[in-house]
């Protein structure tokens, strides 16, 4: 079922105190390439540079006040964890945050900043997931899921009301999947607002559980997760994401981690724009053709996070210019 008109609502009026819209910039280089004309949503510059603080905040202040108090707990693979620890800073709430042992410095320094108490936890999403669920329910405090949580999903969806007001006439939105909430809510959205936009996710090879749920038609769950996108590293989705999107999405691609790489590089050095391998995978789809468009079309690609390591870039172009051959 998809998110409603009244809940996308509600979540504008509910963050707006809070958030500042995000900036579209069209990319001369993309759109010259595709022969479109391709446009970016920054996400990449929200206060916790992640789409994942509109849901946080919307369901943070859904919440009674009295919950609220108490703290809130939740699990993420690091931007969702940013974006709970940043509500809970603001509105003076105490805040627990699980992590995987793997998740970026970058992330783990920026929440500790934020005050909220880290905890790392399990090799991927999914452990410190499980851990953080047991230790909410005993102590009695909210839980936000980044993503199966409809307030969450009513929040990621603001980025689509948002980006047709900046935006007029979009024919395509293309964006990433990691358990499934932030194209839900963008699908809610077009399909309540702007309901002849095609929507298209894009995943990464090794972090393609929505692809292979899809294809076979129910909830598959991957043994492990193997790509270098560990902000969409959900082995899993739940069944409020897998129904939405597999009934009205228009395909979702895979893409590899060399390509997410190449990408990501591209952007750097064309574009000026740092982001994560989960964000440039959706301009890799469309820079290898993955994602069919016309003539004239205007595509807008959502730019959902920006916190990847610099020592990682740094080795990713080094092993680049070593073997200009790997490039994709």
């Amino acid at each position: 079922m998809l998110i409603s008109q009244e809940e996308i609502k509600a979540a504008v009026a509910r963050i707006a105190p809070y958030l500042e819209p995000t900036p579209v910039l069209r990319s001369r280089r993309l759109s010259k390439a595709l022969d479109a004309e391709v446009f970016l949503k920054l996400e990449i510059f929200q206060p916790t540079h992640s789409f994942k603080v509109r849901g946080a905040f919307n369901a943070i202040l859904a919440l009674p006040e009295d919950i609220r108090k108490k703290g809130v707990v939740t699990a993420s693979g690091g931007n969702h964890g940013l974006g709970v620890a940043l509500a809970c800073s603001t509105l003076g709430i105490p805040c627990s945050v699980y992590l995987p042992k793997g998740t970026p410095n970058v992330k783990v320094n920026a929440i500790h900043q934020l005050q909220a108490h880290v905890v790392l936890h399990g090799d991927v999403w999914d452990d410190a997931n499980k851990l953080a669920t047991e230790v909410a329910r005993k102590e009695h405090k909210a839980y936000i899921h980044p993503f199966n949580d409809p307030k969450v999903m009513a929040g990621q969806a603001t980025i689509a009301i948002e980006l047709f007001e900046q935006l007029k006439n979009v024919d395509v939105i293309v964006a990433s999947i990691g358990g499934g909430g932030l194209i839900s809510g963008i699908i809610s959205a077009v399909k309540h607002f702007s309901p002849k936009t095609r929507v298209y996710g894009v995943e990464t090879k090794g972090a393609d559980s929505m692809s292979c749920s899809w294809k076979a038609g129910k909830i598959v769950e991957l043994p492990a997760i193997t790509s270098i996108a560990e902000s969409i590293g959900a082995k899993r989705t739940e069944e409020p994401q897998f129904e939405i999107i597999y009934h009205n999405i228009e395909d979702i691609v895979v893409v590899s981690d060399q390509a997410a790489i190449t990408a990501l590089l591209d952007l750097l050095a064309e574009d000026k724009i740092v982001v994560e391998p989960a964000t440039s995978c959706s301009v890799a789809a469309l820079t290898n053709g993955m994602i069919p468009i016309k003539e004239g079309e205007r595509i807008a690609v959502i730019m959902c996070g920006g916190n990847v390591n610099p020592d990682k870039v740094l080795a990713w172009a080094a092993e680049q210019t070593k073997d200009p051959q790997h490039r994709l």
